[in-house]
């Protein structure tokens, strides 16, 4: 691996990120995922244990996501290090720094709020969120609020939400007015 990012590097003139070079090592050592797999930054998948982790399709790690497949926490009882398979489902969103522990399983169709530390499993079909992560309401629940507010919360559909830094600064400035009070979609 370090030889080919070399090769990339100097002869190709291609750049490899730490973040890519971690996750091209995961996926070499065991670790899989399903089709339209994305994570927003950082390492979110434990390097250590790679072939403990395996996630299914339509699963997003939005920032600074942590999933673990180990606990060295119980080296200092004497226990040595707890390791334990984590399984993700299909459909599923994990909010920004959020932590998924070794052991856990989390269903398909499932949401886990930003922060959230998951210490167990979450049944598919619901929306997780805190720490350790709670119920909040099932998935349909979910998707039916945010889908009535869609009807008449502020929408911005000029550019994909993740294309919204390059808004003009007229259009910026329109997007905080309108929001100055509520929530709003993109």
């Amino acid at each position: 691996m370090i030889f080919k990012d070399i090769i990339k590097r100097f002869v190709l003139g291609g750049e490899t990120s730490p973040e890519k070079a971690t996750m091209d090592y995961c996926f070499a050592h065991g670790f899989t995922a399903g089709k339209n797999f994305s994570y927003n930054s950082g390492y979110p998948i434990d390097a250590n244990w790679p072939w403990l982790i395996s996630v299914g399709n339509d699963v997003t790690l939005s920032s600074n996501v942590r999933i673990l497949a180990h606990d060295a926490s119980t080296v200092k009882v004497g226990a040595h290090t707890k390791i334990g398979i984590v399984k993700i489902g299909n459909n599923v969103f994990i909010g920004a720094d959020s932590i998924v522990l070794c052991n856990t399983r989390i269903g398909d169709n499932v949401i886990i709020g930003a922060g959230s530390v998951v210490t167990h499993d979450i049944p598919s079909n619901s929306v997780y969120a805190g720490s350790p992560a709670k119920f909040v309401c099932s998935f349909s629940e979910f998707q039916e609020k945010h889908l009535r507010n869609l009807k008449t919360k502020p929408y911005f559909d000029k550019y994909r939400w993740d294309e919204w830094a390059n808004a003009s600064e007229k259009e910026r400035r329109e997007m905080r007015r309108k929001l100055e009070f509520t929530e709003g979609y993109v």
